[in-house]
């Protein structure tokens, strides 16, 4: 399953039954161009241009520029957990993205730690993440210890910038 949102908006889920309806009737390579057909209508496609970063595509088909991104299969599983990137309002606050078994505590309090640095190992679905500091600080206090089970949002350590 391939799945795209386009213009930030409408997202497609296509399966690979869908994409096998579509055939390549010329190619061009010079021009980045390829011309589809679904049996009834075909489609003129160019990438006008790719960002790998994001998996974002700037592309025009029968003239119309629109812009896809595609989604990664981790990316539908993060949803479909309900973690949002951004989420953490209070910066000063390391929060449990995930339930989770607390596997390591890394640092200490009063430590100085930098934003990035790793303070606390989580085992959550069979993987361990390694979570960071959001800021550069120290650490003020930490609420959870190693085995220690904690759910989504619990505050697992707090710093003063």
């Amino acid at each position: 399953m391939i799945t795209g949102i386009i213009n930030s908006v409408v997202q497609l889920d296509l399966s690979q039954r869908d994409l096998g309806k579509f055939k390549v009737i010329e190619i061009n390579h010079s021009e980045n161009e390829i011309i589809l057909s679904n049996g009834s209508k075909k489609f003129k496609c160019k990438i006008l241009k790719e960002n790998s970063i994001d998996q974002s595509y700037i592309v025009k088909i029968n003239g119309e520029i629109s812009t896809i991104r595609l989604i990664k299969q981790v990316e539908k599983t993060i949803e479909k957990l309900g973690i949002q990137k951004g989420s953490q309002k209070n910066i000063n606050i390391l929060k449990a993205p995930m339930p989770g078994l607390i596997l390591d505590v890394i640092v200490k309090e009063s430590d100085l730690v930098k934003k990035g640095d790793p303070v606390i190992i989580l085992e959550a679905m069979k993987m361990e993440n390694i979570l960071s500091s959001p800021v550069d600080g120290i650490v003020k206090e930490i609420k959870v210890n190693p085995q220690q089970t904690v759910e989504k949002n619990n505050i697992l350590i707090k710093f003063e910038p």
